[in-house]
């Protein structure tokens, strides 16, 4: 767990340093990043976009804290969760940094490869991903994105 969290680390402070170098943004403040502050975010009914497609899911709902967004609007960082839910993904939007702090999601890629993450697992779904993102129990994650171009989850 603690290789995992100093990977986390790691990869927040190489991409803040990347805004920084890039004079993006402009802080000198601490950014507490509690997990605690997502069980206070409103959740939102998940929505078809096109790179996601709801495939099942009873109520499928998502919330959503971020913590920090640099100057040029592209480093994102902060938690979120969901219901119970399965997706299909079509050319994922953005490369981006996930960690699991509760629940289980399998994730099968487009060659039908699957894998189940949960609790101290660490990925990246690189940008272009196409596959099935199924939620085996309601989920908790950090999550960071850095988009290289224009590309954004909206």
């Amino acid at each position: 767990m603690k290789k995992i969290t100093g990977l986390l680390i790691g990869i927040a402070i190489l991409l803040l340093n990347i805004a920084i170098a890039e004079n993006k943004m402009d802080t000198k403040k601490i950014i507490n990043m509690d997990p605690a502050q997502l069980d206070k975010a409103e959740m939102f009914a998940v929505e078809d976009y096109p790179f996601m497609k709801l495939v099942e899911g009873e109520d499928p709902k998502a919330g959503a804290v971020t913590n920090f967004v640099s100057a040029d609007g592209k480093l994102d960082i902060g938690f979120s969760r969901y219901s119970k839910i399965t997706l299909q993904l079509s050319d994922w939007p953005v490369d981006e940094f996930m960690y699991f702090l509760e629940g289980q999601v399998e994730i099968t890629d487009e060659d039908g490869s699957a894998k189940i993450y949960g609790p101290g697992d660490a990925i990246v779904m690189p940008k272009g991903f196409n596959g099935t993102w199924r939620q085996l129990s309601p989920i908790k994650k950090i999550n960071i994105s850095y988009p290289m171009d224009d590309t954004s989850f909206e």
